[in-house]
């Protein structure tokens, strides 16, 4: 953010004109001093500081020597040296509204706000319209918070003088730090724009002020104006990039960045931005190039280190992120945001237990910070350990509240996720009507999600709440998904429910959806088969395994149907050849009824004991 901070351009020295001479040993006074001074204009400094402290050794006194001395501190980042010489100065000569005015900006260098303001109010006492004190002043006020002060202060200095554009910028720099009175804000910009046309920093000021009202075309079109005054100022085309990125404008963002660092190839702003709108667009190697930019301008940038991590988990590249991520943790230790995606790349690479300790660490640096327990949650749903996860997934209830899920998109989405996830530890418990009300209060949440209504579905099904389960299933059709799969799974609850014919067209449905759809070819297969329709079921096994010709199952299942028709080579071949995909299928046959024809033949006690 651009602002106008009005102080001295050019540091005002004491010169003396016409002094008596003061003959001392070796040189006067009025030479030294005026020696300091010449050094000054050569830009000799630390010369000029040892003619001024000769200045003093000559004339203890002298209160113009101590204060070109201070002034030399002050210049050379000596500041606290500065303001003892001040003092001195303003021992000697205490209504010199200067030496008060330097010395409140050698205190505000050293972060001693509080005297900064005292020492800038002592100038003001003596010279009340010292405009340059009252600009200095604002702006510490402004710094430290004292919003309402640091408003009339600068409305001081409009009333001294109307058309100080400068003023007007810098309140409204002021008063954009308070939500409420950002268009109050918008106003003082425009106030110093109508004074001032050509001032493009309140532009890019009125630009950023519109960002935080969310107004992003507003704010798109005064950086234009920004850039049409001065095109070459880089800070405008930065900001526009990220404003063109709010507006989801990712491509215009590029090109704003691209601007940006042709101006100033050093920015690091610009390279970042640039690699998260790379990010954005999905070209991720592209934006790794950018981070690693900007990770090279300011190599201890915590967020340029995270950002690549987040890239590089996209990338599917979960070690290099864990490395990322660690270097963004060297640079700031309490990230929690940090630790936890570190989690979940260590759970992509199978990294259990580290990645629970990842999760734990940032739990202890806050924890209600719910992406962390959801982590933490599938962690432990994979390690089979569904207990814990549902209390894991609990917490993120417990954090966000149903109001907050109603109402931020965001919060919604973690919410939704976890209750989710919980149902799947439930259901792995076999407590499927607390995975039902799991289910539901996600899908009060987000109602349109296929997988919530699968596996409610299901869990009904458990449960024999078929019709309930059917509602579930023929719910996912109608939305986004493997919408095969949720008429396979009709299928199954119309045969549970006795409705063969309405099992038959839902397993058509989803072949029809998905020709490939072997899960499907099956389960037909098999309802053919209990309606004595041994022929097509056969036909329609061959369908199954013309596409995947190892579905031992469906081998199997063919073999039966081929007994049943006392197809007896024809099974035997089937049986022979399900048995070499899967030995297991040597004790299911013993035990099949539909071999009863075979039994006790010599060919088929070979291939079931063998």
């Amino acid at each position: 953010m651009t602002k106008v901070m009005m102080a001295i351009s050019s540091v005002v020295f004491i010169i003396l004109v016409g002094l008596r001479s003061i003959l001392f040993a070796a040189e006067s006074y009025e030479t030294a001093f005026n020696e300091g001074n010449v050094l000054i204009r050569k830009q000799m400094y630390q010369e000029a500081l040892g003619a001024y402290e000769n200045a003093i050794r000559l004339k203890p006194d002298a209160f113009e020597s101590w204060y070109n001395k201070a002034v030399v501190l002050d210049y050379l980042g000596k500041y606290f040296e500065a303001i003892d010489s001040f003092d001195k100065a303003i021992q000697y000569k205490p209504d010199y509204y200067e030496a008060w005015y330097m010395k409140g900006r050698s205190l505000d260098h050293t972060g001693k706000y509080e005297e900064a303001i005292k020492a800038f109010d002592k100038a003001l006492e003596i010279k009340p319209d010292h405009i340059t004190t009252l600009y200095n002043k604002g702006n510490v006020l402004d710094h430290v918070g004292n919003i309402d002060a640091a408003i009339e202060t600068y409305d001081r200095i409009i009333k001294i003088k109307p058309d100080a554009y400068e003023a007007w910028n810098n309140k409204g720099l002021t008063l954009a730090r308070v939500p409420d009175r950002r268009n109050e804000a918008i106003e003082a910009y425009d106030k110093a724009i109508a004074i001032n046309p050509k001032y493009y920093e309140a532009w890019i000021n009125k630009g950023n002020c519109f960002v935080r009202i969310r107004k992003y075309k507003e704010a798109v079109d005064a950086y234009d104006k920004a850039i049409e005054i001065k095109p070459t100022e880089h800070a405008a085309w930065a900001d526009k990039g990220f404003t063109l990125a709010d507006l989801g404008k990712h491509e215009g963002a590029v090109n704003a960045f691209n601007k940006a660092i042709e101006l100033k190839p050093d920015s690091y702003a610009a390279w970042n931005g640039k690699g998260l709108a790379l990010d954005a667009l999905g070209r991720y190697e592209e934006a790794l190039t950018a981070y690693e930019k900007t990770i090279e301008i300011q190599p201890d940038s915590y967020g340029a280190w995270t950002n690549k991590g987040l890239t590089l988990a996209r990338l599917g590249k979960h070690a290099e992120a864990v490395v990322a991520y660690e270097k963004a943790l060297q640079i700031q230790p309490d990230s929690y945001e940090t630790l936890t995606n570190k989690g979940g790349e260590l759970f992509q690479l199978g990294k259990y237990e580290e990645a629970i300790k990842a999760f734990d660490g940032a739990i202890k640096l806050r924890p209600d910070y719910p992406q962390v327990w959801n982590g933490k949650g599938w962690v432990l749903l994979r390690l089979g350990k569904f207990m814990e996860a549902v209390k894991s997934f609990d917490k993120v209830s417990q954090i966000i509240s149903d109001e907050e899920a109603a109402n931020i998109p965001r919060q919604a989405k973690i919410k939704y996720e976890a209750l989710s996830n919980k149902g799947l530890a439930l259901i792995q418990l076999q407590n499927y009507e607390e995975a039902v009300k799991a289910f539901d209060k996600a899908i009060n949440i987000k109602s349109d999600v296929f997988s919530l209504w699968i596996n409610k579905g299901l869990a009904l099904v458990q449960l024999m709440k078929f019709q309930e389960s059917l509602d579930a299933f023929s719910k996912a059709t109608t939305l986004s998904g493997n919408v095969h799969e949720a008429w396979n799974y009709k299928g199954y609850v119309f045969e549970e429910m006795g409705k063969q014919q309405e099992a038959l067209d839902a397993y058509d449905k989803a072949i029809q959806i998905k020709p490939d759809f072997v899960g499907a070819l099956n389960n037909k297969g098999l309802l053919l088969d209990a309606t004595g329709k041994h022929k097509e079921a056969i036909e329609t096994y061959d369908k199954a395994l013309k596409i995947k010709p190892d579905f031992d199952a469906v081998w199997f299942n063919k073999a039966c149907a081929h007994a049943l028709l006392s197809s007896r080579d024809d099974a035997m071949s089937s049986l022979k050849k399900a048995i070499e995909l899967n030995p297991r299928y040597k004790s299911i046959a013993k035990n099949t009824p539909d071999f009863s024809e075979l039994k006790g033949s010599a060919d088929f006690e070979k291939i079931i004991g063998e």
